[in-house]
């Protein structure tokens, strides 16, 4: 699920795409914001789906060689992967399929192409040779070669990402998180159990965190005023119209939460902001972010602001 500092990053996303295409309309950005959010479960479903794709298209290239009596190697013709009993778990899931339906996931039938070249690049690495070489057989040794495969073949693979991209620009930044999430997912799978728990089945872990983002993007757009003020004097040598767009709009995201935000702590939000920008912005921005937030939040704790 999605975390606070990832809800941060798609509100700063969100904040300088309206800045980029002013004027800045607040319903249009939260429904933006909230397909994206939307979109990090939509990714979450695409590549569990993946599995059970790849093993679809191995088993009928495997049906075409020996129908057509074409010569293969012996990876593409061994029979293992098509019985394993991971994927089989995943590909009756219920809840995935309802999922997948649901948000209309049908991204690998559109674009069949790649589901051949994932394929293609399983089939011909050591992690499937030597999955295909082992003698242990059972869901555990079958488990465990779909957590590697994904995480070592699969989720580097170019050409996803590539993929990705082009499904969804927004899904680039979502992808690291996803994988973890999807591994996790593989980790907690058990046998003989169609545990429709197993998926996650919600973006956001709480309400609270459902209600952060929105809150935090509605903060920054209706008290923009106040929150330039905070930085005039703030910013050595650098007038508020020469500063970098994504510095402002991180500046002005924290100085959000310092204000409005009382149950978060201010440390935990700085750091969280230098995280992003050392991320996002560029190599000097989280020495000038760091520098500008001290500076604010030492005035705020002075002046003993009761609310925070």
């Amino acid at each position: 699920m999605l975390t606070r500092r990832h809800l941060r990053i798609k509100v700063m996303q969100q904040l300088y795409a309206s800045t980029m295409s002013q004027p800045f309309d607040l319903r249009v950005s939260e429904k933006e914001l909230r397909n994206s959010n939307e979109g990090f479960y939509q990714l979450y479903i695409l590549l569990l789906n993946v599995f059970g794709e790849i093993q679809s298209c191995g088993q009928s290239l495997q049906d075409h060689i020996k129908k057509q009596y074409l010569s293969a190697t012996p990876n593409e013709l061994s029979p293992k992967f098509f019985s394993n009993r991971a994927v089989a778990q995943l590909t009756s899931n219920t809840f995935l399929k309802n999922n997948t339906k649901k948000f209309k996931i049908n991204h690998w039938k559109k674009h069949d192409e790649y589901v051949r070249l994932i394929w293609d690049h399983v089939a011909s690495s050591d992690c499937y040779a030597k999955y295909l070489k082992d003698n242990e057989v059972g869901f555990e040794s079958d488990k465990k070669f779909l957590i590697d495969l994904f995480t070592e073949v699969i989720a580097p693979y170019e050409r996803l990402h590539e993929l990705i991209e082009e499904i969804k620009s927004s899904w680039v930044d979502d992808f690291p998180l996803v994988n973890t999430i999807v591994r996790n997912t593989l980790l907690h799978m058990q046998e003989d159990t169609v545990a429709e728990n197993l998926i996650l089945s919600q973006v956001y872990k709480d309400t609270d965190d459902e209600k952060f983002a929105f809150v935090l993007l509605k903060a920054v757009a209706a008290n923009d005023e106040e929150l330039s003020k905070k930085l005039i004097g703030r910013t050595p040598n650098w007038e508020q119209d020469r500063i970098a767009v994504l510095d402002m709009i991180l500046l002005k995201l924290a100085i959000a939460e310092f204000l409005y935000f009382p149950t978060i702590p201010i440390k935990v939000t700085i750091n969280e902001y230098l995280e992003i920008a050392k991320e996002y912005a560029t190599p000097k921005s989280s020495l000038f972010i760091n520098g500008v937030l001290d500076v604010i939040s030492k005035d705020m704790e002075s002046k003993q602001n009761p609310k925070k």
